[in-house]
């Protein structure tokens, strides 16, 4: 019987037949993981080894062998729900890398690891001269020995501080935390890429509110399995591949040519900032919401005093573009009443509310990356840490947007400390734990392991999604020990997209065997999309193929399309094309046609400009734009902007004059501004006109609040920060 077959029948065997008890399913569960890690180690290359390093190797991986099939593994009785690593355990039981160690005579060190790091991650002990220079007598490597390490199984019946596999702990505000604003309120509508109104969302309940640049909610944002889909996480994440063009934001000022094109673009900002003002007295709040957003984006000081007032704004909507405006201006004028707002939760001695103390921290972040001074993180910090529990855990998770924004060294350390602080709320602690990518240390490494092999699911989720982040060669390794025993769908999910930000030839394997489970298949395909994304990988591509040529589930087939598109492979483009023109399900339609945005052929984009004359779906055809839109090419803007007159749903024309603005070209400018300045399209397309035009001519970063929210535990974030991440800040 080959090793692989043996694994796999293990495998079934552990998950079909009722275990005798809880320790026989954990040692069965370690045998499964620790086969899995010897077909690995087997299948490495050792080209580099010397004679004397492969002999010492191999009768390591005889040991190793004896003793997994003894199964004498570790146990541990510390902490539970916990998968803790320990050297040593309380009966002297070694852990497989112990074994190895005591095999070959290291007593000693694996006496003084026991003492001093006996729950330590291989990170942690990766800047040990002794233990490198085993590994490199024995021919293994770090990044193996962080593999063949496996967490001691649990051996007691408490469930511990658990939560039911597929939930979440609610996020309930204190009781002086005010309400959510009213369902149904006007709000700020950008309809870009986002899920648009009335998507077929494969059985799930369409969202109530148009797309925006991430989901956008009314009333309190809650979390349920049915939001664990794929379709879910990609909306939070997609902005990262489905890119505007930039509109003049990367033009420098160190030559004639970057000046005189700097001199024009304030030219058109001043010509256009007229045209913007006036909405601010509009009697409909989202034309006023969009006119605010947009002046405090073309960054003049002298407009902030227009902008203020709107602080005071008797709709939310206002108020909230109003202080995201103010940030993304960068211009001192802002900076200081934002610094007021964000302290003291007033503005000229009128109270403004928690919400608005919280936008304006995420303000500041926004000012920071274009002009802001390093008092806007001084004031980030002071806030979190102050006031009552519910206003630190508000301001808090602000505080730690902000550092996803404009990471600071300081930020960063109170990260550290608010993710270890079991007294704060689950919320907080997880937006902590995804400021910590900003690391790249072995101690933070080892930190992360412990949370994403811990006991409440909310921090492994986290986890999961940082270590994704995480720039550092063993994390990787750390992914995959994660993945192999995660019981908790969201969490596995997570860990899976994660391993293929990390990329490599260990996660593309990992990934590749996933793709043969239907329930991981969609997120498996979205990880090795992204792992080829930036490196081209045919092997990706091929199992890819070969997986979409399988499936028959309407909802993986879409996620397969997309990964297809973010490989960029060269023989994805007949099959998007051949999808484009023969899905039958407008949302399919829609995910093919992102997928043929994000591939950039040009074979791809013609089909697209095909379909967008005969496509019967106005939805659809919103959608179609949107990706002309993103490719940018410059015959395309006249067709785009026709669409206009093909759809009669205001939301759907928000989607097209959304479309204009990813164009970004100067023409495109031109056409947003005589739709603003116009009659021709409905408020909500209108106002979605307008927030293009902000975003062509912002001076800070587009999309800068819709990054933060990428890799991270969405299911946690309070309605206020859904909405941000909404819109094109």
């Amino acid at each position: 019987m080959t090793l692989l077959l043996a694994v796999s029948l293990l495998a079934f065997q552990s998950t079909s037949q009722s275990p005798i008890d809880p320790l026989a399913a954990s040692r069965a569960e370690a045998r499964v993981r620790y086969q899995k890690v010897e077909l690995e180690l087997a299948r490495a290359r050792l080209d580099t080894l010397t004679p004397e390093q492969r002999a010492a190797r191999a009768r390591l991986l005889e040991v190793l062998d004896a003793y997994v099939v003894r199964a004498d593994f570790g146990q541990q009785d510390i902490e539970a729900g916990v998968r803790l690593p320990q050297f040593v355990d309380a009966d002297g039981r070694r852990c497989a890398v112990a074994e190895l160690l005591h095999s070959t005579g290291e007593v000693e060190l694996v006496s003084a690891v026991a003492k001093s790091h006996n729950t330590a991650w291989i990170a942690e002990l990766s800047g040990d001269a002794r233990f490198l220079g085993w590994l490199d007598r024995n021919g293994l490597s770090l990044d193996e020995a962080a593999r063949i390490q496996g967490p001691s199984m649990p051996n007691f019946a408490g469930p511990g501080d658990v939560l039911p596999p597929g939930t979440s702990a609610p996020d309930v505000p204190a009781p002086d935390v005010p309400a959510p604003s009213t369902p149904g309120a006007p709000r700020p509508n950008t309809p870009a890429p986002g899920i648009p109104a009335g998507t077929p969302t494969f059985g799930q309940p369409a969202p109530a509110t148009p797309a925006t640049p991430g989901p956008q909610v009314t009333g309190p944002f809650t979390f349920s399995d049915a939001d664990a889909s794929w379709w879910m996480w990609w909306e939070f994440n997609k902005l990262e591949f489905l890119r505007p063009n930039r509109f003049a934001l990367d033009a420098h000022g160190g030559d004639d040519v970057g000046r005189t094109f700097a001199s024009q673009l304030d030219f058109m900002r001043r010509t256009i900032e007229p045209t913007v003002e006036r909405l601010l007295a509009h009697p409909d709040a989202r034309l006023r919401a969009a006119a605010a957003g947009a002046l405090g984006r073309m960054g003049s000081g002298a407009k902030v005093e227009e902008l203020l007032p709107l602080v005071h704004d008797a709709n939310p909507s206002v108020r909230d573009a109003a202080l995201l405006g103010l940030g993304a201006s960068g211009v001192r004028e802002a900076q200081l009443p934002l610094m007021e707002i964000a302290r003291e939760g007033k503005l000229d001695g009128k109270p403004l509310g928690r919400r608005a103390r919280a936008l304006a921290v995420v303000a500041l972040g926004l000012g920071r990356t274009c002009g802001f001074d390093a008092a806007a993180d001084g004031v980030a910090l002071e806030v979190s840490t102050r006031g009552t529990p519910s206003e630190r855990h508000e301001l808090g998770l602000a505080a730690m947007t902000y550092a996803l924004i404009a990471p600071s060294d300081e930020l960063v350390e109170l990260a550290d400390k608010l993710a270890d602080d079991k007294g704060l709320p689950m919320p907080l602690r997880s937006r902590a734990v995804e400021v910590l990518r900003a690391r790249a240390d072995s101690a933070t490494l080892a930190e992360l392991q412990h949370l994403a092999s811990g006991a409440r699911i909310e921090l492994r989720r986290s986890a999961a999604l940082t270590l994704g982040e995480y720039e550092h060669p063993l994390a990787s390794a750390g992914l995959r020990t994660a993945q192999d025993l995660e019981k908790e769908p969201v969490a596995n999910a997570f860990l899976l997209v994660s391993l293929g930000r990390r990329g490599g030839e260990a996660a593309r394997e990992h990934l590749i065997a996933a793709l043969g489970d239907a329930r991981q298949r969609p997120w498996a395909a979205l990880g090795l999309g992204i792992l080829a994304h930036e490196t081209p990988d045919a092997e990706v591509a091929t199992a890819l193929l070969a997986a979409l040529a399988r499936e028959a589930a309407a909802e993986t087939r879409s996620a397969l399309w997309l990964a297809l598109g973010l490989t960029r492979d060269p023989r994805a483009t007949d099959v998007l094309v051949k999808a484009l023109r023969g899905a039958g399900e407008p949302g399919a339609r829609m995910y093919v046609a992102q997928a043929l945005a994000i591939h950039g052929s040009e074979e791809g984009r013609l089909a697209l400009r095909e379909r967008l004359s005969s496509e019967r779906s106005p939805l659809v055809r919103s959608q179609l734009a949107l990706a002309l839109g993103v490719l940018g090419a410059r015959e395309d803007l006249d067709p785009i902007t026709a669409a206009l007159d093909t759809v009669s749903e205001p939301l759907l024309q928000g989607q097209v004059a959304s479309a204009i603005a990813f164009h970004g070209s100067g023409e495109a400018l031109t056409k947003l501004a005589g739709l603003v300045a116009g009659d021709k399209l409905d408020v909500a397309a209108r106002a979605a006109a307008i927030e293009g035009l902000g975003m062509m001519l912002s001076r800070a970063p587009a999309l800068s609040l819709g990054g933060s929210s990428r890799s991270a535990n969405f299911t946690l974030f309070p309605e206020w920060l859904v909405a941000a991440c909404g819109t094109t800040f």
